[in-house]
């Protein structure tokens, strides 16, 4: 069985970063508030909605973000039910080294070739997500693309 940074290490993810929370909006909704992060180090701006009420998050924490198209274990086959992705029927996935997961898909992709950057908007169930970076950052996300988006927290010793 391949170690935790084995498997994240062979996976194939289309995007990975470090976030640190700048704020949190938790007007609009009881159990879902909209995070605004920042890049550590790439200038990357992450804002998304979560459910606060599942994976509290507060202004200052520092999260690992990565997306995904396919969390199988064999990449060959494609997940497309919420039977799919059942533990006791998908087995071992990256989605066990990671504390919150969603699901969703992209719906509107601004390229911006002039400033080489781009914004990727997508939808996890009605909870958004808009990432803006740079163009070959985000140059695998096409509409409408089905995405996983998975995040953790990074705890410093």
């Amino acid at each position: 069985m391949a170690s935790m940074d084995e498997a994240i290490t062979q996976h194939h993810f289309m995007f990975e970063d470090t976030f640190k929370v700048k704020t949190i909006d938790d007007s609009r909704f009881e159990r879902a508030g909209r995070i605004d992060c920042e890049s550590e180090s790439f200038g990357n701006n992450l804002e998304l909605d979560i459910n606060h009420m599942i994976y509290p998050l507060g202004p200052g924490d520092q999260i690992q973000v990565a997306i995904t198209d396919n969390v199988s274990p064999n990449r060959a086959r494609r997940l497309s039910t919420a039977y799919d992705h059942d533990k006791r029927l998908l087995g071992p996935s990256i989605m066990d080294h990671y504390e919150y997961v969603m699901y969703g898909k992209i719906y509107k992709k601004d390229d911006d070739k002039k400033d080489k950057r781009a914004i990727v908007h997508a939808s996890y169930g009605g909870l958004l997500m808009k990432l803006r970076s740079d163009s070959m950052q985000l140059a695998e996300f096409h509409v409408p693309d089905a995405i996983y988006l998975l995040i953790r927290k990074v705890h410093s010793d």
